[in-house]
């Protein structure tokens, strides 16, 4: 989100902070000094617009006095925005043991044995036909299913270009064309055509490295947020806000089409060492009463109770409260005109099948 601030900030000429901001005829907005730089029309007397060739005269040229403002409030703000939205490291101790669930996989998806990864293939799998498994989207479930609580898991994307990861809810749509929406109960991102897009109506363009391998997912039942994070460098991607809490949401995977992104392959990370609590214990940790009290379910009960000394149980609250500040909901807002159409072309891969639709993502 830092990032989209900084990118929805910076002059397209000189592709720095925008300082002075003019405005020309055609809406098109650079710096005060950038515009000596702008091609002229060849008597000297207008400019033309890099973008669309307009031709502004000097009195079309208009001052950005309130965009020069904002843009000066989020160039002195960036260092607090992009540590108020880094990853806390804390949330990994809620780090669940995820698996992908066959039964729910489409007939063309490759699971691995351990559950663990997923790739497109070019022929359908020999699967039993069920009503949970998604009929013609690329798409796959996790498991277990969270009604509850705080969960973290990794997924790394590799090299594909073409994915989507995040939630969804248990009795959402499965047969025929799936368009991932938070509004039919998918709370995603993921990355089709070079631009990362959050999976909302109309879809969010995301401002993401393209560095980016590793997706980290936190999902907090509390607060009715899902969050999204490049775990390479903690930075956060997007986070939905207002997730019902009726009804129980599943882990979602989609690899790309292998006629476009060849058959690269989604892993979900093995959790870290230490951090493979289950979900009913993570439940119970966030809905416990003594809140602060995050032990090992494993351990003897007593350790379930008060800590020994005043002293811990207060460093253990504002533990508490930090990790309350960092995890609360954010929301990008913006929503790009140039991202309205959610249908991409898919073809099916399956030579002898023949027929061909549109995908939604």
């Amino acid at each position: 989100m830092a990032e989209h601030f900084k990118e929805v900030s910076r002059c397209l000429v000189c592709l720095a902070y925008l300082e002075t901001p003019m405005y020309l005829k055609c809406g098109y907005v650079c710096c005060l000094r950038c515009l000596d730089s702008l091609q002229r029309e060849p008597d000297g007397a207008g400019l033309l617009c890099p973008s669309c060739s307009v031709v502004s005269q000097k009195e079309d040229i208009r001052p950005g006095s309130q965009l020069g403002r904002l843009v000066a409030k989020i160039k002195e703000l960036e260092p607090q925005l992009r540590a108020v939205l880094r990853m806390n490291p804390k949330i990994r101790k809620f780090q669940v043991d995820v698996t992908l669930d066959v039964d729910t996989a489409n007939g063309y998806l490759v699971i691995s044995e351990d559950l663990k990864s997923v790739h497109c293939g070019y022929s359908r799998q020999n699967r039993t036909p069920r009503a949970e498994r998604f009929d013609y989207a690329l798409c796959v479930l996790g498991s277990p299913g969270f009604s509850s609580g705080r969960h973290y898991w990794e997924v790394d994307v590799g090299t594909s270009k073409e994915w989507d990861v995040g939630v969804c809810r248990d009795s959402a749509h499965r047969q025929g064309p799936v368009l991932l929406s938070s509004e039919f109960g998918f709370w995603t991102v993921g990355l089709r055509t070079d631009l990362f897009q959050a999976g909302t109506m109309p879809v969010t363009v995301l401002s993401v490295s393209p560095r980016l391998h590793r997706v980290g997912v936190f999902l907090d039942r509390n607060f009715g947020t899902v969050s999204f994070y490049h775990v390479s460098d903690g930075s956060h991607i997007f986070t939905f806000t207002e997730i019902p809490a009726a009804e129980t949401l599943r882990p979602f995977f989609a690899p790309g089409n292998p006629t476009t992104d060849g058959q690269e392959v989604l892993r979900i990370c093995p959790t870290s060492p230490g951090r493979s609590l289950s979900p009913p214990a993570l439940a119970q940790v966030a809905q416990s009463p003594c809140r602060h009290t995050h032990r090992d379910p494993h351990q003897p009960p007593q350790h379930w109770g008060r800590s020994p000394s005043d002293s811990q149980e207060e460093e253990e609250e504002e533990e508490e409260e930090e990790e309350r500040a960092t995890t609360a909901p954010l929301d990008s807002k913006d929503r790009s005109p140039a991202a309205l159409t959610l249908t991409q072309p898919y073809t099916t891969p399956d030579p002898h099948v023949g027929s061909t639709g549109h995908k939604h993502v």
